[in-house]
């Protein structure tokens, strides 16, 4: 993955500076050139990628095939380019360049390439977000702008080959679909970013947003127990800053202080969870003389934890209220 950004960064980069750099190297359109080579180790480099994460340990013969489409395309691109007659001046559109057959294999040999690799990836994006969306919607949200930006790829291609097959096979001119395609061409990368970007930043947002609802649920169990033994909460190791933008280690503290306390807070035989709340906010009996707080709250609720935590203060959270029986 890695490999494959920095060579998109490199086409993108040697693109944008391609008039001072073909100038300097005294080669017309020898940077567009370098830039479809750059392109060429982008896509397979996102290929195995997609590989690796789909089928961990696929057969070599995949990877071989991945290596091999990009390898037999860069190959061609550069044959192409020394045949086409592009050598004499810059052109900003290869549909202006001479009518030509090394011209139209020259233009649509990458766009095709191209295109095989944004439809496999909206086939990944499809397959992957079915599979995520019930699971982790964060991680299917990402998977969705991945898929966008793929068709929406996948249409600007189909335009750019349209756009060059028109002006070298039938000679005409169509503005119309550059201007489209063209306008087209920063939805789909920003898309793309965009998708890259989120793929690990909603699930850890996700993730710390839980964690925050998770701590506030638990706040008035979590008073309660500090009340009763102040003795378990844990000493502050982090700065306020730090807790802020990580409010999973907030939460892990109230689990642990809350199970602490109620392993401590020994409370008679409770039978619903009302008359257990009504027990943790009284003060604890003897040892001897009941079962501690967290087996009867495990022998009233098996869900998995901290289900029953949060079943247990809000139980407590409705007692309190002004207006409850």
């Amino acid at each position: 993955m890695a490999v494959s950004v920095a060579a998109v960064a490199a086409a993108t980069t040697t693109h944008v500076n391609r008039l001072d750099i073909d100038a300097a190297l005294g080669q017309p359109n020898a940077t567009n050139l370098g830039s479809r080579l750059a392109l060429c180790l982008a896509v397979a480099g996102g290929q195995l990628y997609q590989l690796d994460t789909r089928q961990p340990g696929a057969p070599t013969s995949k990877r071989r095939r991945i290596l091999l489409a990009g390898t037999a395309t860069a190959a061609v691109s550069v044959v192409a380019w020394f045949a086409a007659p592009i050598h004499t001046v810059e052109l900003a559109d290869l549909a202006d360049a001479p009518r030509h057959p090394a011209s139209l294999v020259y233009a649509v040999s990458i766009y095709l390439y191209l295109l095989w690799f944004q439809i496999d990836m909206a086939h990944y994006a499809h397959r992957s977000y079915r599979s995520a969306r019930a699971t982790d919607p964060p991680a299917a949200a990402a998977v969705a702008l991945l898929g966008a930006s793929a068709w929406c790829g996948t249409a600007v291609l189909l335009l750019w080959i349209a756009h060059s097959g028109a002006a070298q096979v039938l000679g005409v001119s169509t503005p119309l679909l550059d201007q489209v395609s063209t306008a087209m061409f920063p939805i789909a990368l920003s898309l793309y970013a965009a998708g890259l970007l989120m793929l690990p930043l909603l699930p850890a947002l996700a993730h710390r947003i839980a964690a925050r609802r998770l701590a506030v649920q638990l706040d008035p169990l979590w008073r309660l127990a500090l009340r009763h033994h102040p003795h378990v909460q844990l000493p502050l190791r982090q700065d306020l800053l730090t807790r802020t933008l990580d409010p999973r280690l907030v939460a892990q503290r109230r689990l642990i202080e809350i199970s602490d306390a109620l392993e401590e807070h020994h409370v008679a035989t409770a039978r619903t969870m009302p008359e257990l709340a009504h027990a943790i906010a009284t003060p604890p009996v003897a040892p001897n003389d009941g079962i501690s707080a967290k087996e009867a709250l495990t022998a009233l609720d098996s869900a998995p934890w901290p289900q029953p935590l949060i079943t247990l203060s809000t139980t407590l959270k409705s007692a309190r209220r002004p207006d409850a029986n």
